[in-house]
């Protein structure tokens, strides 16, 4: 090598030491792996993500390992009442309480962690409350209404005027009827 810098050739020499003893390594733990799973030896976990099998064809053994595991429960929304199963994805609450404040969350946990609060407690939200019991007047009077309010859909101008002015003076059954005669005529 006429005129070569021997500082450059030993960089060279030296990166190409180091490229080599970098496969030689990647290419012995990939037999490594290989042997561990033919034998059924669960292979050693670092930290991060474990890597993909090293080879295609061997059958990890870990999963008839795992059969005789009894697996953990699932994790329940924390907010009481609610039977949903928490996602990991809205930090552990169901997707119908994603937009629960996080302190409320919390307190609902350590109510459940001290045993006040059960998932046999139900909590109803406010939308599920139990109306009130209507007395059969209050009845009839909302069915008068919507008769009324009906009639008045179906009249125009000045026939609406009229029956808007009976229900004022002689009451809104007064005007119900005089509906029904206008839109007949």
């Amino acid at each position: 090598m006429p005129n070569t810098d021997p500082t450059i050739t030993a960089q060279v020499e030296s990166f190409t030491q180091q490229l080599v003893a970098t496969v030689e390594a990647a290419v012995a733990q990939r037999i490594q792996a290989a042997l561990a799973g033919a034998f059924g030896i669960p292979q050693k976990r670092g930290p991060g993500r474990p890597p993909k099998q090293a080879v295609a064809h061997v059958t990890p053994v870990a999963a008839e390992q795992s059969a005789g595991k009894k697996r953990r429960p699932r994790q329940i929304c924390p907010v009481p009442g609610c039977k949903n199963v928490a996602a990991p994805i809205f930090g552990m609450v169901c997707k119908d309480h994603k937009n629960v404040a996080k302190s409320k969350i919390k307190k609902y946990r350590e109510e459940r962690r001290e045993g006040k609060v059960t998932h046999a407690t139900v909590a109803k939200p406010a939308a599920t409350k139990k109306a009130k019991k209507v007395t059969p007047k209050v009845a009839r009077a909302r069915k008068l209404q919507g008769q009324y309010l009906g009639a008045l859909k179906s009249l125009t101008g000045a026939d609406r005027a009229k029956v808007k002015q009976t229900a004022a003076e002689k009451g809104v059954a007064e005007a119900v009827k005089l509906a029904k005669m206008l839109k007949r005529a």
